[in-house]
């Protein structure tokens, strides 16, 4: 058996991420709601519903990697736990042109409330 003595060295590269991060914002029943959008990698993004003030906000992920045939990609809380859900109309994985607003719903017991995200910043990723 053969060992060697030369020490193994393993480094870590970072990959580099092929989508923009986008903030939207908005609100529902007068609590503050944030939409990251990943411009590039869909899956990626996440909706965050803050509660109250100073408490660690509800995450909602997508269902899927990609929004289905008319646009329209279903957030579900993270972990699956909780309930109520977010549905956002015109999301598409590339955005040749980035809405400047994002149109959709929040379902919460058989209650269903506009939802209207507007676009705040941007992030390079």
């Amino acid at each position: 058996m053969l060992v060697l003595n030369t020490p193994l060295f393993i480094y870590a590269q970072g990959v580099p991420k092929a989508f923009e991060a986008y903030d939207y914002a908005g609100a529902v029943d007068g609590r503050l709601v944030r939409f990251n959008l990943a411009d590039g990698y869909i899956g990626a993004s996440y909706i965050q519903l803050f509660l109250t003030a100073g408490k660690k906000p509800l995450k909602f992920e997508p269902d899927a990697g990609t929004p289905n045939e008319n646009n329209q990609l279903k957030f579900i809380p993270f972990p699956e736990s909780r309930s109520g859900y977010f549905l956002l109309h015109n999301v598409q994985a590339v955005y040749d042109n980035l809405p400047s607003r994002i149109t959709g719903y929040y379902f919460l017991k058989n209650k269903k409330t506009r939802v209207r995200l507007v676009l705040i910043v941007s992030h390079k990723h």
